[in-house]
């Protein structure tokens, strides 16, 4: 019995690895084009690891560390879980040789903080309450090193040439979220390791513009943003796209994890078929419950064309972990104005609605009547969970000058200019790739 927990050590261990599994759905939730390098590591305890590293191919962790910084802020591990991963994505690992390994580790650590500090900044499940003094840091550094992206070893070259305003002590203690001595404990194949990696980072890459070849974060100059994909193509994108806006709701469903048929059966045997404990009648799932499609009418996009989109987007939802039994999707005709609206409830309406489309409207192009119909629905109360809005259309128009608090894509009926014009705050797909 461990005397700090007051849990058996087997316990602890099953408890650390199902934080660490649930910090591992955040990641994937929130970022699914990493699937593959979240894949790439595997669990293993170690007590003497200052709460979780790597050596490239095995996650280490201290089940009693991770326990107690978990119940400290659910948040911090969150961020501890990709911080480590991007040390894989941007090839920080194994250290390497030719570097002195304070600096090296520090500029390793900086380089994976400041990509999670500026595109993570607006996801809750990564936000981290710092301190004052932590907090000037943070932005005293970011002064130092400039406004432009740069990799581990351009901060490298700065460590070495330039004082930096904090002792390296100050700055390992903020920056430093994982343990690196697995770096140079590591019994692996160094090249064998990075081959794995540069794989891995051109999967998840390739979703980002197609740059995974490039050693990001290992070469100057490189700046590649793999947290934040811009405009992806191909039908896996597509998918990846709509399964990451699953939510955790409960449905009337058994939920047979949770049940033990040992005492269920022990019951029904000695006390009259009385059971001991029933199977839970709900359980928690991540699935799609709203989302809203427009339909761009004033141009070319036939019924034939946007019933074909409909059946892939269907095929997509009705998979079993993303489609509710019973949800609501609006379905938005617009042109310059907002045509026609149908709320869909259940599949079969879905079907229903797909395979009978009218086209209404051929007017002149404008999205914005469809983001204004989308607040005033959810000012009524009518959509209180959208997380998403997909925008199928033919070509130009006047997009909205600033983003809405929903993801947003725009799917294309065939490659255009038009697809430049897109905000950068929307994504870009193409049927012709979907």
């Amino acid at each position: 019995m461990d005397t700090t927990t007051g849990i058996s050590p087997s316990s602890v261990e099953t408890l650390a690895l199902r934080i660490l599994g649930s910090c591992r759905s955040v990641v994937y939730r929130q970022y699914p084009h990493l699937d593959a390098a979240l894949a790439a590591l595997v669990p293993e305890c170690a007590k003497e690891t200052e709460i979780v590293g790597t050596d490239g191919l095995r996650l280490f962790f201290s089940g009693q560390k991770v326990l107690a910084d978990y119940a400290a802020c659910p948040q911090r591990m969150h961020r501890r879980y990709l911080h480590l991963l991007l040390h894989g994505l941007y090839l920080h690992l194994p250290g390497a040789k030719q570097y002195e390994p304070r600096r090296w580790d520090l500029a390793c650590d900086l380089a994976a903080e400041r990509m999670i500090g500026q595109i993570c900044k607006d996801r809750a499940e990564f936000c981290v309450p710092f301190g004052e003094a932590e907090e000037e840091i943070r932005q005293g550094m970011e002064k130092w090193l400039g406004s432009r992206a740069l990799s581990a070893e351009q901060i490298y070259a700065r460590l070495r040439t330039e004082e930096p305003p904090y002792t390296l002590e100050q700055l390992s203690q903020i920056y430093t979220w994982d343990d690196h001595r697995p770096w140079r404990m590591a019994e692996v194949d160094g090249e064998g390791l990075r081959k794995k990696w540069e794989q891995i980072r051109a999967h998840s890459g390739s979703w980002a513009g197609g740059v995974g070849g490039h050693s990001a974060g290992t070469e100057a100059g490189d700046s590649v943003d793999l947290l934040q994909p811009l405009h992806p193509g191909g039908r896996y994108d597509y998918h990846r796209f709509l399964r990451q806006f699953a939510t955790l709701k409960e449905e009337q469903e058994l939920d047979l994890e949770s049940f033990d048929p040992v005492q269920y059966q022990f019951g029904m045997a000695h006390y009259g078929n009385i059971p001991l404990i029933e199977p839970l009648e709900y359980r928690e799932v991540h699935r799609l419950s709203e989302l809203v499609i427009a339909i761009d009418t004033s141009g070319s996009c036939e019924a034939e064309t946007v019933t074909q989109f409909l059946q892939e987007t269907y095929a997509i939802l009705s998979e079993q972990e993303n489609f509710f039994r019973k949800m609501k999707v609006y379905l938005i005709q617009c042109d310059c104005c907002v045509e026609q609206v149908q709320v869909i409830h259940s599949r079969e309406e879905w079907e229903k609605c797909s395979q009978s489309i009218t086209i209404q409207g051929r007017g002149g192009t404008d999205f914005t009547p469809v983001f204004r119909y989308v607040e005033e629905l959810r000012r009524k109360k009518e959509l209180s969970n959208l997380r998403a809005m997909i925008y199928f259309t033919d070509g130009d128009g006047i997009y909205p000058r600033t983003a809405p608090d929903y993801e947003t894509a725009f799917v294309f009926v065939r490659r255009t200019d038009g697809m430049r014009q897109v905000p950068k705050w929307a994504r870009v797909f193409c049927t012709a790739d979907v």
